[in-house]
């Protein structure tokens, strides 16, 4: 037995043995072959690159030539043909025979079709509440909005149920398999366009709620009308097509009818986008929009027109993959931008609804105020009361004037969705841009490591750089925006620092976004020396006086002697200090009139700030009485006129004083100090009027110059007194 066991022993670890070298040979195996995959992964990702950059700019069926227009008329009898919708309108009956879910759906939507009429009239009826501040609530938009997106869903649901049974059906063919596809891939373009035109109907949310103008609604209905008649059919027989013949997408017909798509929407950009008869020819009249027309529209106008018909030349060529995926793209552009102007218009309808509401709440206060001032004096005038709160019903307020801060917030947040958005959309198209990287411009010397290298600077670089500096414009206008909303929202914060905080960050974003911009092109410290230089020459010269201004504009910000708001005194005009600019500063004066002043003055001349440091200030009424009057008499009248005034503050206390002997009058002084300079005329003219009244009742006299008038002569006078009339 021992024997025996030794040898099991044996036999047990050579079995071991070939067990351990077998696995390390697994283990070898293994790691190479993870090796492989890792190869095979890099490869794959390499080629998903390669296909990233370079799939977009190759041509993927060949140029559309005149005989191909031959088999036209075949492929368009493939489509319309009789048999093939026979076959459609089997498969659906099909399903409504053998299908309860299709029949349940059906019940569904018909009711939905019923109930649609319905809720447009809620949209009607509800445009009545709008306009007066007690029946107005911004809750109605949501309300109308909401409506409207579930009314303008019957259609596209029934196209999207009718699709889907089509593709589900064990009867469906290939066609209508291709058709159900078509619908399906079609539904949600047709409820935008559904959704779009129920809001522009003529109660409806853009013209009750938005206030849009009616020739842009009006415009905006037939275009949409036109596009459900042309886009969508073109757009439908395309995917047909493609779904029968996915690799001769190249169809001839498939071809024209991506040139009636693509046409289409460029005919519509260019009625909707015109600069004299589009949608926005409204805003070129006087509003901010319409100051930013000029600048965008010689760019972005020709790009939305040209790029369909760009994109339907490319399909002619044989790009139909570098098209279809472009074109797909463009459109949800187009909506994305289309629910941003939608969501902008809301948040403006917000701040109308509040801004409105505000004012009504402030007219009723006030209203309130002097009915109870005129109870306390004993007047009761109710029927003038009733009369006045009908008046207060439609307050005359201002509804398009929005503030700065709010309009900049508000375009500030479309923009930066915007720019996510078409981030989003574009990402996977982004990489193809990487050709023009192949694309040397000019070369630039670099240093790497000690050494001196030429380095390319490629069409990728001056396009980022481009891209880069029209970030730095729309930040740079548009982030001070955000930083006064959040600096608003601290107490301590006053308006000069919140000024100085925003000037001084758009300064750091131009300066930033500038060196980067150079960066991208190979301009460098190196080569801008000669223009430093010329500029130095320059400055010696001519332009000491803009870098003298621009320096002093940069203490004003950090030093802080004036601020915006502040009230101050240059030369012979005093006013509020309304904008500081790089070279001057703006003041406009209490007759509405702005004084640009450069800021060199504010710096080195003298300048008498009003509000710097504390806003109080003083009042002096100087006032001459007849000699012989009761000085004490008049000073406790003034006193009281003086103390009877709410505004005129208790700290420092009020000063009078008999200043002196004077030609005519005997001069009294009171003088008395304001919290505010915001109301020292209407206090000075209250004060006047108090001490008028008070020596009028008390018979004080207040003096006016005076003459005595001594004749000499060496004779006496021949003086007559003459009576008109008869004689007595």
């Amino acid at each position: 037995m021992r024997t025996r066991l030794v040898e099991l022993v044996n036999e047990r670890r050579a079995l071991l043995d070939k067990a351990i070298e077998s696995e390390d040979l697994l283990l070898r195996r293994l790691g190479e072959l993870e090796a492989a995959q890792s190869g095979l992964s890099a490869t794959i990702r390499r080629f998903d690159e390669l296909l990233d950059v370079n799939l977009l700019w190759v041509r993927s069926a060949s140029r559309t030539e005149l005989a191909a227009l031959g088999a036209l008329p075949d492929q368009v009898w493939r489509i319309v043909s009789p048999s093939g919708w026979a076959g459609v309108a089997g498969v659906l009956v099909h399903q409504v025979t053998h299908s309860a879910v299709f029949v349940l759906l059906g019940l569904i939507l018909a009711a939905f079709l019923w109930g649609r009429r319905h809720l447009i009239r809620f949209i009607e009826a509800t445009s009545e509440r709008l306009g007066k501040p007690t029946t107005d609530r911004f809750a109605y938009s949501l309300q109308v909005l909401v409506v409207t997106l579930v009314a303008a869903a019957a259609w596209p649901s029934v196209a999207a149920v009718v699709g889907w049974q089509l593709q589900v059906s064990s009867q469906a063919t290939d066609f209508s398999m291709a058709v159900g596809g078509a619908l399906l891939a079609l539904a949600m373009q047709f409820y935008f366009l559904r959704a779009l035109r129920l809001m522009c109907i003529p109660r409806g949310l853009a013209a009750a709620h938005f206030r849009w103008p009616e020739s842009s609604v009006r415009l905006l209905r037939r275009e949409l009308d036109r596009l459900s008649w042309t886009y969508l059919p073109a757009a439908g027989v395309l995917l047909v097509i493609v779904r029968l013949d996915p690799l001769n997408a190249g169809w001839a017909a498939g071809r024209v009818a991506f040139m009636v798509l693509a046409l289409t929407l460029a005919f519509a950009f260019f009625r909707l986008l015109h600069p004299k008869s589009g949608v926005l020819a409204h805003a070129a009249k006087g509003t901010q929009q319409g100051r930013t027309l000029p600048v965008l529209y010689p760019f972005w106008y020709p790009l939305l027109v040209i790029a369909p018909l760009a994109l339907a030349v490319l399909d002619v060529l044989g790009y139909l993959y570098t098209a279809a995926t472009l074109l797909g793209r463009f459109v949800q552009s187009t909506w994305m931008v289309v629910a941003l102007i939608l969501l902008t218009a809301l948040a403006q309808r917000w701040v109308k609804v509040t801004r409105r509401r505000i004012a009504y709440d402030k007219a009723m206060e006030r209203r309130q105020a002097a009915r109870e001032a005129r109870r306390r004096d004993g007047e009761h005038a109710d029927g003038e009361d009733a009369a006045g709160l009908t008046e207060v019903e439609e307050p005359q307020v201002d509804l398009d004037a929005l503030s700065d801060t709010t309009g900049g917030l508000i375009t500030t947040a479309v923009v930066t969705a915007g720019v996510i958005g078409l981030w989003i959309i574009w990402s996977d198209v982004i990489p193809a841009l990487r050709v023009l990287d192949n694309v040397s411009l000019w070369q630039q010397t670099v240093t790497v490591d000690g050494e001196e290298r030429l380095d390319p600077v490629t069409l990728a670089d001056l396009g980022l750089a481009l891209v880069i500096g029209l970030a730095t414009f729309v930040f740079a206008k548009q982030i001070p925006a955000v930083l006064e909303m959040i600096l608003l929202r601290s107490a301590d914060v006053t308006a000069g620092g919140r000024y100085t905080v925003t000037t001084l960050t758009t300064y750091a974003i131009i300066t930033v976004g500038l060196l980067v911009v150079f960066a991208l092109i190979g301009v460098q410290w190196s080569q801008l020396q000669w223009l430093v230089a010329a500029l130095g020459v320059g400055i010696g010269f001519g332009l000491q006086e803009i870098v003298a201004n621009f320096i002093s504009g940069l203490i004003i910000l950090f030093e802080r002697p004036i601020r915006i708001g502040d009230i101050v005194s240059v030369g012979d005009t005093t006013g509020v200090v309304t904008r500081i600019r790089i070279r001057a500063t703006t003041i406009r004066n209490w007759d509405k009139q702005e004084l640009l002043v450069p800021n060199k003055e504010f710096i080195t001349g003298r300048l008498l700030n009003w509000t710097l440091s504390d806003p109080t200030n003083r009042v002096v009424i100087t006032v001459g009485v007849d000699y012989g009057t009761d000085v004490r008499l008049a000073l406790r009248l003034m006193e009281e006129a003086v103390k009877e005034e709410e505004r005129v503050l208790e700290d420092p206390p009020p000063l009078l004083s008999f200043e002196g002997f004077g030609d005519n009058a005997l001069t009294l002084i009171a003088r008395c100090y304001l919290g505010s300079m915001d109301y020292r005329i209407t206090v000075i003219t209250a004060l006047h009027h108090a001490i008028n009244d008070k020596f009028r009742d008390h018979g004080i006299s207040i003096a006016f110059p005076q003459r005595d008038v001594h004749l000499t002569t060496p004779k006496p006078l021949d003086v007559r007194v003459r009576q008109d009339g008869p004689a007595p």
